[in-house]
């Protein structure tokens, strides 16, 4: 276990040498897909698209009649569907439509607003030039070539990619079994009638909502009580079922933290506390075959080190590459004095200035402001170099919108 802190560098260095746990697979239908992970390579079976067609609204023509101005309207029409016209003659054109089979001597389709028909006659406005407006067959996927890798997040954009060529059951990697606890005697269920030492128990909702993936299987192991022997016992007991577990709370250094105890006494810790703010007390350890996180009690550090942190080693544990979390360099607008030797996540609006985007700052920035994710736009990173922040700096900003999907 680490004796200082860790930085994230550090951390996500350690996250992208996890193996996946993940070894079952299953065949499912497409629909059912979305969000899984390919178990398999897949490789297209058909040309796409499978046959040359128009690009366009138009009229199909001969290379040889390009420079003719006047030509012959075929009485045929092909549509999207058509089994469509074989060939066509010289000097003729042929009505045809967006999608529609391309006859087998055309390759190029003149835009219907580049032409002027009068009865059966049509006269170019604009002379197109070959292979105008005529998608070929295989151009965008060729038979036999690969498609997806093995590893591959099924997203809409893979979907559509799959179901093009004429897949409707994929082989995937069955769900990561994710279980996840809150803790501390204060939380109960939502109320506005609260006591005095009671809160109302958010982190349950906020994690709920941020395991709700389809390559996830996440199921609520309940609240964990301010008892190191109740602890231990409900973790213990659920490690043969799950391949993550996760708990929000209990990892600090108080006295009444007993998660770090249960995970050093019955498994291993690889690390505890990380040079971060919001976010010091994590830990990640694993007891048996089964992956410990340790997450702070305040929501905002809960939040954030799941975007930055949770989510990378979820994606490595089910054999997905770890995901390039995208930001934008951006001026602030604030100046302010940090500490060295941990990078901060500061919470920040963005607003259009003369032109240019800049950034301010969010006036409560306390790991327990809630508000403070709800009323800002993203999150501003300060490397832990830095100490002095002077407007008009540059950093990297995290949209909220990116960072939370």
């Amino acid at each position: 276990m680490n004796k200082k802190p860790l930085y994230l560098k550090e951390i996500l260095a350690f996250i992208s040498k996890r193996p996946s746990t993940i070894s079952k697979t299953e065949i499912i239908n497409l629909i059912d897909a979305e969000d899984k992970i390919l178990a398999q390579n897949i490789y297209s079976k058909i040309d796409l698209p499978p046959f040359k067609n128009s690009a366009v609204d138009g009229y199909a023509l001969l290379k040889k009649d390009l420079n003719k101005r006047q030509k012959k309207i075929n009485k045929n029409r092909i549509a999207a569907g058509d089994i469509g016209t074989s060939k066509i003659l010289d000097g003729e054109v042929i009505r045809i439509f967006t999608g529609a089979k391309m006859p087998s001597n055309s390759n190029t389709v003149v835009m219907q607003e580049n032409t002027n028909v009068v009865d059966v006659k049509l006269s170019l406005l604009k002379i197109p030039l070959y292979g105008d407006n005529c998608r070929q067959k295989g151009e965008d996927i060729s038979k036999g070539s690969l498609v997806l890798k093995k590893g591959s997040k099924i997203d809409s954009r893979n979907l559509n990619l799959i179901a093009a060529i004429g897949c409707n059951k994929v082989k995937v990697y069955s769900s990561l079994k994710v279980g996840f606890f809150t803790s501390g005697n204060e939380l109960v269920k939502p109320t506005t009638k609260l006591n005095n030492s009671k809160i109302n128990n958010s982190n349950f909702y906020l994690l709920s909502s941020l395991l709700n993936k389809n390559y996830i299987d996440k199921k609520f192991l309940g609240n964990l009580p301010d008892n190191s022997v109740k602890i231990k016992t409900k973790i213990l007991s659920q490690i043969p079922k799950y391949n993550l577990i996760i708990t929000t709370g209990g990892a600090s250094v108080g006295d009444e933290d007993h998660l770090i105890d249960t995970l050093k006494n019955n498994g291993k810790i690889f690390f505890w506390q990380a040079a971060i703010k919001p976010g010091r007390p994590i830990a990640i350890g694993k007891i048996k075959n089964t992956y410990i996180v340790c997450l702070p009690g305040n929501p905002v550090s809960v939040q954030l080190l799941f975007a930055f942190v949770v989510r990378p080693l979820i994606l490595k544990l089910i054999g997905s590459p770890m995901l390039k979390i995208t930001s934008e360099k951006i001026k602030t607008d604030f100046s302010m004095v940090k500490k060295t030797k941990r990078l901060e996540w500061l919470r920040v609006s963005k607003k259009l200035i003369n032109n240019e985007y800049f950034i301010s700052k969010y006036p409560k920035q306390g790991s327990g402001i809630i508000s403070s994710i709800s009323y800002s736009d993203g999150v501003v990173e300060i490397p832990e170099n830095i100490n002095l922040i002077k407007k008009g700096d540059v950093f990297d900003f995290y949209d909220f919108d990116k960072l939370f999907i």
